[in-house]
């Protein structure tokens, strides 16, 4: 995809990614997808294939998006992870001591930021739960 291209795709996929219905964000999709097709089938044919994965974040309530969609817990884990590869001297003397290191980040997180929920979060438990249960119902009941 060209430069100028790319920026418009992108762009008009940033205002997908801001929609409020998931119906609307499909059909909006697919249309963008539909516009540049003929320059370049191969690229709209492997993200048509990925459609419901640029949108599903869709379906959960408009306050509780944006904490979906982010990779900052991730980000965060992992460079206090390479904090103490750091401060080891570079590297893991062992497989064992990089899965004490991270059994001690996690019970840390979990005693520290992770011990009481976002209040967001917390408050649309239920409905989250429920979406869940939603997806999952076949292979939660042949157990």
């Amino acid at each position: 995809m060209g430069k100028e291209d790319a920026r418009l795709f992108n762009r008009e996929l940033e205002n997908i990614r801001l929609s409020r219905d998931y119906e609307q964000a499909q059909m909006r999709f697919e249309q963008l997808c539909q516009h540049y097709q003929s320059k370049y089938p191969t690229f709209i044919k492997n993200i048509q294939s990925k459609l419901t994965h640029y949108v599903c974040f869709l379906k959960y309530p408009e306050e509780i998006r944006r904490y979906l969609y982010t990779t900052n817990a991730v980000e965060n884990f992992n460079s206090r992870i390479e904090q103490i590869r750091f401060r080891l001297g570079g590297y893991f003397q062992s497989v064992e001591i990089l899965e004490i290191n991270l059994l001690l980040q996690t019970e840390r997180l979990k005693q520290g930021k992770w011990k009481n929920p976002l209040p967001v979060l917390k408050s649309r438990a239920y409905e989250i739960q429920q979406l869940f249960n939603l997806k999952f119902y076949e292979q939660t009941q042949n157990y």
